[in-house]
């Protein structure tokens, strides 16, 4: 089970990293479509819709095996 919960763990917080990157990239689009609405401009920014929906599956998903992973016994003591 040690093996298990620190793969577990491992994953998750890469699952995190990944998510929290995709949140800064987020934040650049939306700030850049607030910018082209506010000018009036004619032309559209990216629609950020998607990304946002995938930044917070992964980050939920990261939290769950984040939490799996601390959460699992982590085996018996050797002696």
């Amino acid at each position: 089970m040690r093996v298990l919960s620190r793969m577990l763990l491992l994953v998750g917080l890469i699952v995190l990293v990944v998510g929290l990157v995709f949140l800064g990239k987020n934040i650049i689009d939306i700030n850049q479509l607030h910018a082209v609405a506010y000018a009036n401009k004619s032309n559209e920014g990216a629609n950020p819709n998607q990304q946002v929906l995938l930044m917070a599956a992964l980050t939920t998903l990261g939290g769950f095996l984040t939490g799996l992973g601390l959460s699992m016994p982590k085996g018996a003591p050797r002696h």
